[in-house]
């Protein structure tokens, strides 16, 4: 059944009609001692609980239908990442503009050049504002289900860039949009951080962009326990 709007209306409208015709009918049964009177007033009565039931049957119908169009509509338009896009847009390149496209989608690490005094920092080849200390950094406070949140960090502090042109923020927001095009993570939600898409979590995402999520060492007396 598809519900429809009048489908709740008419019966609801139609049960609030009868309530005072029923009472007219039944006044003017009693005060001419009409029979037939006092039947369509009985009758009037008894049709308005089964309006009620159908016209609360379909607005929560109606309405239920709705909520789950509206999340239908939300994860496709979640779904519907700029990589999704740009490969709907493939199926009319050349066979060759195509596979230069399919180069440029692989994930590549490169050196960023430091001082000869600094040790080198590896950057991702898909935004080089994003180093891979951070990344380790997010993925280990992620859980299975929801992104590190950035409120967990400080606003303006470079703790991730030792040259300190890019905030925390900013590499913050530079990964989570490669998470969003890579169709492995939602947009955030209000104050809440964004979720991960099955079957990314994590030890997988980790996994992707050649990164290792190593358990913290313990230590005892200043020096690391051998297991």
């Amino acid at each position: 059944m598809d519900p429809k709007v009048y489908k709740w209306l008419v019966p609801g409208m139609a049960m609030v009609a009868m309530i005072p015709l029923a009472g007219w009918s039944n006044m003017i049964a009693e005060r001419n001692s009409w029979q037939w009177m006092l039947w369509c007033s009985a009758f009037l009565f008894g049709c308005m609980p089964i309006l009620g039931i159908q016209a609360w049957a379909a607005f929560a119908a109606y309405y239920r239908r709705a909520e789950v169009q509206d999340f239908v509509d939300k994860r496709n338009a979640l779904a519907n990442t700029a990589e999704v896009r740009q490969f709907e847009y493939a199926r009319t390149m050349h066979p060759e503009t195509v596979k230069l496209l399919l180069i440029q989608r692989k994930t590549i690490w490169r050196v960023k050049e430091m001082k000869a005094s600094e040790s080198v920092d590896w950057v991702l080849d898909a935004d080089p504002s994003v180093r891979v200390a951070f990344v380790e950094y997010f993925l280990q406070n992620s859980t299975r289900v929801k992104l590190f949140s950035m409120n967990m960090l400080s606003d303006g502090a470079y703790q991730f860039d030792p040259n300190k042109l890019v905030k925390d923020y900013d590499q913050y927001r530079g990964f989570h949009r490669i998470l969003m095009n890579r169709g492995m993570a939602t947009e955030a939600f209000g104050n809440q951080p964004g979720q991960w898409i099955d079957p990314w979590v994590p030890e997988l995402v980790a996994a992707h962009f050649g990164v290792t999520l190593e358990a913290d060492v313990p230590v005892e007396d200043g020096k690391e326990v051998q297991s």
